[in-house]
């Protein structure tokens, strides 16, 4: 049987009291995912493999719901910020949401019917993300981006299509300020 729970979240680091796991994504393994994977070796080579984001999850067993943190480190590789690997959910019918906790970011999302939208995440925005889209989360700040999200537990993940075709669009820096592009790459 469940049991009504309350889990604390930390606005400022992403921490989860309690939680139930947690994972860490290395720059190097999205090494394949910025317009050039050569200045990802570079920044590699001068700073280490750093943390690009961490995700820490609350999924109860039994439960129909999930939610956590993600937490993503500042940085750029050449213009283009860090960034998470986007995703489509494996079940179609699955949406999901992103509440910005702190920090400053976009969210770049497209549908596979070729529609692209820009969500700006900072706090107090709640980003709903529809069924069939796929997203993507850049931190165009100096500061960790913190955000939760939620979702249903069988949502499960697609990255394979975003891996293969990329997104629609890239998140650069073009005069000192965050610029959304068309990505030359996207394969159509």
């Amino acid at each position: 049987m469940l049991f009504p729970q309350g889990v604390a979240i930390d606005g400022a680091t992403g921490a989860v009291s309690p939680a139930t796991g947690r994972y860490v994504k290395k720059l190097s393994a999205l090494r394949d995912l910025y317009a050039s994977p050569a200045l990802v070796d570079a920044f590699i080579a001068e700073h280490g493999d750093v943390n690009a984001y961490e995700v820490i999850e609350y999924r109860p067993e039994g439960s129909d719901i999930c939610f956590g943190t993600t937490i993503m480190a500042p940085g750029m590789i050449g213009d283009e910020y860090f960034l998470t690997r986007g995703h489509y959910h494996a079940k179609k019918d699955r949406g999901e949401t992103y509440y910005t906790q702190s920090g400053e970011g976009l969210l770049l999302l497209h549908s596979r019917d070729g529609e692209a939208r820009v969500v700006e995440m900072r706090p107090g925005i709640c980003a709903f993300i529809p069924p069939e889209w796929a997203h993507r989360s850049v931190n165009t700040g100096t500061t960790p981006l913190v955000f939760v999200w939620m979702c249903t537990i069988d949502a499960g993940h697609d990255y394979g299509e975003v891996a293969t075709r990329g997104m629609r669009q890239r998140a650069v820096e073009q005069d000192g300020r965050p610029t959304v592009v068309d990505n030359p790459n996207y394969a159509t």
